[in-house]
């Protein structure tokens, strides 16, 4: 059996692998294309092919469900379409012991991608958005951005009029702070050696009987950079489990709304999975349409992944909006999925 499992997981991995690349290359020179217009004059060409490797990590992880199953159609339709099932079948081993090394593959292949989406994958995230910010008009930071409204769990709500990048200057700033409750206003704030200081302004204290004093120069205990307050952030989708579990607990002590960051969270849990879940259905559905060929594997394939997907970002929408709980978001369509594979290998020969 051991000799078998070798040659069925190693058949397997060819596909997948194959599928795999062929995949993130098609989503990388599509991207390349449609973005060619958005690039900065004076972007570095090598940069740019430097971003574009960077993709790669995460196009692997998002595109690995697409491949697994795939792969385990082709895999499937091979040993039927040259009769080495039946001949398993004959020497009296179940079709479900013999697609078990395909079932360990997809277990094996969704804890990789889970542990690499958390790890590699992030880190390589946050070098490529910086990458994509020097050199693509479309989400480089302007120079000076205007009316901004920005919270900083858990103590901090400003608004900014106006905020110079370069020069590191805020313009017409007023801060509420909640403990103790406190309306700050100033002319202009300044970014200095990692503290902010406020020039020209008030500080009342919101009592019974509010209290005023002026200020020609106050420092504040905020210590975010003036990147922080620009429109431009890093995707809730591209943090790890770790940054989005922080961001949900400083939102949570806040008293804002933390639908979005936790449904990202359940999403990043659930989603790696995608690779065996998948499988439960799509194997014994090969089984059954194997001598169909390639062709309608393939095409299979692509039915079965897209209703997933489509799946999925109807609950994830519902669980950014809070109509479904975040939790049940993430998991409805793995569970949907998981019953119908489990139906289907009950009744697989």
């Amino acid at each position: 059996m051991r000799i078998l499992d070798k040659y069925i997981t190693k058949e397997f991995l060819r596909y997948y692998f194959l599928f795999l690349l062929l995949f993130v290359a098609i989503f990388v020179l599509t991207d390349f294309f449609i973005s060619m217009g958005s690039l900065r004059k004076e972007a570095s060409i090598l940069q740019v092919i430097f971003y574009y490797i960077l993709q790669i990590p995460y196009l692997l992880v998002i595109l690995s469900p697409f491949s697994t199953i795939i792969s385990s159609l082709f895999t499937i339709s091979y040993l039927c379409s040259t009769n080495q099932l039946q001949a398993i079948q004959i020497n009296r081993i179940s079709a479900k012991r013999a697609v078990l090394p395909l079932f360990t593959a997809g277990l094996i292949i969704s804890f990789s991608t889970f542990f690499l989406d958390n790890t590699i994958v992030y880190r390589v995230n946050q070098i490529s958005f910086k990458i994509k910010q020097r050199n693509f008009t479309q989400i480089s930071k302007a120079k000076v951005q205007r009316n901004i409204f920005v919270a900083i769990p858990p103590e901090y709500v400003l608004y900014i009029r106006e905020l110079d990048l370069k020069k590191k200057i805020v313009n017409d700033v007023l801060i509420y702070k909640n403990s103790p409750p406190t309306l700050i206003c100033a002319k202009e704030g300044r970014w200095t050696k990692g503290v902010w200081i406020l020039y020209q302004g008030r500080n009342y204290i919101l009592t019974d009987e509010p209290k005023g004093e002026f200020f020609k120069k106050k420092i504040i205990s905020i210590t975010k950079k003036p990147e922080y307050f620009t429109r431009t952030y890093f995707p809730p989708e591209r943090m790890n489990i770790s940054e989005l579990a922080h961001y949900i607990g400083e939102y949570t002590r806040s008293g804002f709304n933390t639908g979005e960051f936790e449904t990202e969270l359940q999403f990043k849990i659930s989603s790696p999975f995608a690779n065996f879940i998948l499988m439960l259905l799509v194997i014994p559905l090969g089984i059954i349409l194997g001598w169909r060929g390639k062709g309608a594997s393939f095409a299979l394939g692509l039915l079965i992944s897209f209703g997933y997907y489509e799946l999925t970002a109807l609950f994830k929408t519902m669980g950014k909006t809070g109509v479904v709980e975040p939790f049940f978001a993430a998991w409805i369509a793995n569970i949907v999925f998981i019953i119908a594979g489990a139906y289907s290998i009950y009744k697989m020969e």
